[in-house]
């Protein structure tokens, strides 16, 4: 396949990067809103992600985290998980502003960008180029004759570095274990 093509799904996924990229004012398309698209596609491959617990909302929390930190005392605590224990968070929240006062905003490691509105596409980032381009390496090796949603997938979750690992760590997600879930719903 000298000149790979994407389908309509694997386009409507790097759409979607793009489209979330721009929403956050970042310049290009990095592996972090490939991955946000994917969990956010409602096909097979999305399907599969989400029953592993990678949510589109999960993954845009955790990539605000990574970038900019906790912006609140008591963001990034899991009310869920503190409920299990027997703790309200809400109430802790209470009584703190009840007796001090608010809580604090702690100031972002990195300064927020403004959002940004570039017309036409947006550039594609180092490693989410190596991820489009392994997903057409994939999609060669394995005989298909376009590149498909699931060799995308199966690429950003094998990304080295960048924010996907991180993120798919603190989701609890093995990345090997939801690509191979990948490729057994979405075929090779």
């Amino acid at each position: 396949m000298r000149n790979p093509h994407f389908d309509d799904g694997a386009r409507a996924l790097v759409r979607t990067a793009q489209d979330r990229a721009r929403a956050l004012g970042h310049p290009g398309i990095g592996c972090e809103h490939l991955l946000y698209a994917i969990a956010h596609s409602p096909t097979p491959v999305g399907e599969v992600v989400r029953e592993h617990g990678v949510t589109a909302d999960r993954v845009g929390a955790q990539t605000e985290r990574l970038l900019y930190g906790p912006r609140k005392v008591f963001d990034g605590l899991d009310a869920e998980a503190l409920a299990a224990i027997g703790i309200d968070l809400q109430a802790v929240r209470d009584a703190v502003e009840a007796n001090f006062e608010p809580a604090p905003a702690l100031r972002p490691r990195t300064r927020r960008r403004r959002p940004v509105r570039l017309p036409g596409h947006l550039p594609v980032t180092g490693r989410a180029r190596l991820c489009l381009d392994t997903a057409v390496e994939d999609a060669e090796r394995g005989g298909a004759r376009q590149v498909a949603e699931h060799h995308v997938g199966a690429a950003v979750l094998a990304a080295d570095g960048g924010l996907v690992p991180p993120i798919l760590a603190a989701l609890g997600v093995s990345p090997g274990e939801l690509r191979t879930a990948i490729l057994a719903r979405g075929g090779r």
